[in-house]
């Protein structure tokens, strides 16, 4: 396929406009890119800044757990003192059982 003068001329004048067009279109971009790049780092500042506040019923949850966490504790501690009542009179001495005497 050839391109006869007549085209020639025109594609030169058409090559002006399709660069500026392509320009335009580029500047566009990296435009849209930094007002993207902007916006994370602000929402990242606001972000970094405000404190979460737990909202009440998650600390009554946490207090709850906490509370059940304790009883459970307690009650196998009931359990094993009920079981075994040698046991208990280990337990009654904090200081029973943490010091060895050797004999020479």
């Amino acid at each position: 396929m050839t391109i006869r003068s007549i085209d020639m001329q025109v594609l030169v004048q058409k090559v002006g406009d399709v660069a500026k067009i392509q320009q335009a279109e580029k500047t566009d971009h990296n435009n849209r890119q930094q007002q993207f790049a902007q916006q994370i780092l602000q929402q990242t500042e606001t972000n970094s800044k405000t404190v979460s506040q737990n909202l009440r019923s998650e600390a009554t949850l946490i207090r709850d757990k906490q509370e059940e966490e304790e009883k459970r504790k307690k009650k196998k501690k009931q359990d094993k003192l009920e079981e075994d009542p040698i046991d208990e009179e280990l337990l009654k001495d904090e200081h029973r059982g943490k010091n060895i005497d050797i004999k020479a």
